[in-house]
């Protein structure tokens, strides 16, 4: 019996925040897709694992990888930053990766979301991982967080064409809401909390997610 959409969308973020809470290097961006199925899959070194193009998409604007396995945590598609099909581009992964599983891919509901900000690559050329968000927390978060990383004056802004996942990132896949603002220790808690189901120090992520949310305001 075919799974639904939303079926997928929430198999993917699991085994996405498994990976990165086995290894929080896990990348959102990179400088080509040559160097991609080596930097996704970390723990074995990119061995047997491929980056290619997805059907019909041009190599230089979408790429898909892949190694053996269930497409939940071995499968993923990258678009060029100033690529602009990039909702088309991500339904036609879900058509590709999930062929013999999915019925009609049914985004409603979700963002397609580029992983990282674009304000934030220093090229146009670097491929960003894409993957579908809740569109009312992917806003939420956009509203809060993401406004203050495209300012001038926020750090990441860097020459840096590699960067790993955040607490950001991770929260938006989940699901979660954000705190309303760095004063709200209960939101910063639930937060915590969430990750700590998945393995992580409680404590640890509650600093974690109050300098990001402290920065935050800092700049806005």
């Amino acid at each position: 019996m075919p799974v639904t959409t939303r079926q997928i969308i929430q198999c993917r973020a699991d085994a996405i925040l498994r990976a990165w809470v086995k290894d929080p290097l896990i990348q959102v961006i990179a400088e080509r897709p040559e160097v991609l199925a080596r930097l996704v899959f970390l723990d074995t070194l990119g061995e047997g694992a491929e980056s290619g193009r997805l059907g019909r998409y041009g190599a230089r604007n979408v790429a898909m990888v892949t190694q053996p396995g269930p497409p939940d945590a071995n499968a993923s598609v990258w678009v060029r930053t100033k690529y602009g099909s990039y909702r088309a581009a991500y339904e036609a992964f879900l058509g590709t990766a999930y062929t013999h599983q999915i019925g009609t891919v049914d985004l409603s509901g979700y963002d397609v979301d580029h992983l990282l900000n674009r304000a934030r690559s220093p090229e146009g050329s670097a491929f960003i991982r894409l993957e579908a968000v809740r569109s009312e927390v992917n806003q939420a978060w956009g509203r809060l967080f993401e406004k203050a990383a495209s300012d001038d004056s926020f750090w990441a802004n860097q020459n840096r064409t590699r960067r790993t996942m955040s607490y950001l990132i991770a929260a938006k896949l989940g699901g979660q809401m954000p705190p309303n603002g760095p004063t709200d220790s209960a939101g910063i808690r639930r937060l915590a909390l969430f990750f700590g189901r998945y393995g992580l120090n409680v404590r640890e992520s509650t600093e974690g997610i109050q300098n990001m949310l402290n920065f935050s305001y800092k700049v806005r």
